[in-house]
Formats: structure tokens, C-alpha cells, sequence
């Protein structure tokens, strides 16, 4: 029987700072949709079956490395804390999920295929 077989690369992305060191990656993008969903960073890392602490670092590492601060942090108190993207925050974040979407199509691209007629191994293995 014969068929046919389609593959493409597929990457992993992040953005880097000037230094090399990743600075966002398809985690931390998570974290910080969830963020703008959910409204507090510990809503979101358990939305994300992640832990606060691990978010927070996640969070911290990010903003020093960029030397901005991209989550807008409250604590709580009698109406609970809350957390939102700064405007650079959503800025970066758009600006991956654009370089995501676009990479993807790129990639996806019939220039990038690899096209093969693929059979049956059984057929042809008689013995």
C-alpha cells in the first residue's frame, strides 16, 4: 500500500537580550497570557500546573535580564492582590506571538517540505 508522507521543520523560539540570555520563551508567553487572563500570577501558575515560586522566578528573571518590568505586581490584602502586564509587557508579548505566528508560516512553507511516497513495510518484506 502506498502512501505519502509530509514533513517540515519545526523550532523552538526565544528572544534573546543583547547578552545572549533568553529573555521569552513559549513558557514564560504562557505565563503571561494566563497572567492577562486570570488576573493574578497565582491564578495563572496554577492554571498552568506550575508553581507560584517557579512563576515568580520565571517573572523575575525575565524583567532583569530585559531591565524592565513587564508584570505589574499588588499584594493582597482585604480585596486580594492582583497582577497585570505592564505596557511593555503586552508589547513583548505580542511581539512573540507575531514572530511565532509568522516563523510557523515560514516554515510551514511549501519551499521547506519534505514530500515522499512512503510504503508499507510489511508488503516488502517477504521472506
Amino acid at each position: 500500500m502506498e502512501m505519502s508522507v509530509v514533513l517540515y521543520p519545526k523550532i523552538k523560539l526565544w528572544l534573546v537580550n543583547e547578552n545572549n540570555e533568553a529573555v521569552l520563551g513559549e513558557g514564560l508567553a504562557k505565563l503571561l497570557e494566563a497572567i492577562e487572563k486570570c488576573g493574578s500570577i497565582s491564578k495563572a501558575s496554577l492554571s498552568l500546573n506550575m508553581s507560584y515560586r517557579y512563576a515568580l522566578h520565571r517573572i523575575s528573571l525575565a524583567e532583569k535580564r530585559l531591565g524592565f518590568k513587564i508584570v505589574e505586581r499588588s499584594r493582597g490584602g482585604a480585596l486580594g492582590g492582583f497582577s497585570e502586564l505592564t505596557s511593555e509587557g503586552k508589547a513583548l508579548l505580542v511581539k512573540y506571538k507575531r514572530i511565532e505566528k509568522d516563523l510557523t508560516k515560514f516554515l510551514k512553507s511549501e519551499k521547506y517540505q519534505f514530500k515522499a511516497k512512503q510504503t508499507d513495510c510489511q508488503e516488502s518484506n517477504s521472506v
